[in-house]
């Protein structure tokens, strides 16, 4: 499985590949990147998929976020979708501190 994350200049998210494309009710593909709309309220600086088709992504202000389709399910509640445990819409990750995250600082 593979998906490929975008960002925009405004901080926004787009997904696109096998399982971290959020749709009503559930993940799905896509061959073109599509915009996460669950994340319209929050400013992205990075993203990473993870193995499966599942993603995350981390905001300005550090906070991490969870979708698609997660093996483990990151101790948030999650839904089975064809045999795996998936995030349908992103949610944030209390379990993990806010990171401190530079931004826009010169190499």
């Amino acid at each position: 499985d593979r998906v490929s994350l975008l960002l925009d200049a405004d901080g926004g998210v787009h997904a696109c590949g096998t399982g971290a494309v959020v749709v009503q009710g559930g993940v799905t593909s896509a061959d073109v990147p599509m915009r996460v709309n669950a994340l319209s309220g929050v400013h992205v600086v990075g993203a990473a998929p993870l193995s499966h088709g599942g993603a995350l992504a981390m905001t300005r202000e550090g906070h991490t976020y969870s979708w698609g389709f997660v093996s483990a399910g990151l101790g948030l509640g999650s839904s089975i979708q064809d045999g795996y445990a998936v995030l349908a819409v992103p949610q944030r990750v209390h379990s993990a501190p806010p990171l401190r995250v530079p931004v826009n600082r010169p190499c």
